[in-house]
């Protein structure tokens, strides 16, 4: 019996060790200083004043920027997708409780790709076997939304 709980014992200390020594560390990508690429279009900054600042470019694909932003304690990210050729039809989306690696949001708008963004270190290939294009580490594109 004693031997029985110096086991269970030795089992939950060693899953509270690896819980510490994992806990997420946010989206790489937005974790730079900020540069003049970073800074929002002007039809997305003004339709939400409360949207936060600190958005980082992370890529363009086919047309489309995007850019990510999280916050102080990576628990909360979003996306801002913006098509340069049609910019009325932006998008963002945002998503809170991010607590490790996985998907945080779908952003989807009649006549542009649906994008999923990802967190630092997501394991994608299943995503990636369904059809989504990974355009960088943290977003994934999918197929345009119809009409």
């Amino acid at each position: 019996m004693k031997y029985r709980r110096l086991m269970t014992a030795a089992a939950a200390a060693a899953l509270l060790l690896l819980t510490g020594c994992s806990s997420y560390s946010g989206i790489a990508a937005v974790q730079r200083s900020a540069e003049a690429k970073d800074e929002l279009p002007a039809e997305i900054r003004t339709v939400d004043p409360n949207m936060p600042s600190d958005f980082r470019f992370l890529t363009e694909d086919a047309g489309v920027k995007y850019y990510a932003a999280e916050s102080a304690d990576h628990t909360t990210a979003c996306i801002a997708v913006y098509p340069v050729d049609k910019p009325d039809q932006w998008g963002t989306g945002c998503s809170g409780g991010i607590t490790s690696e996985r998907e945080i949001v779908t952003v989807s708008h009649i006549g542009q790709p649906t994008v999923k963004l990802v967190t630092t270190g997501f394991d994608t290939r299943d995503l990636e076997s369904e059809g989504w294009r990974k355009v960088h580490d943290n977003v994934l594109v999918g197929t345009a939304t119809r009409p």
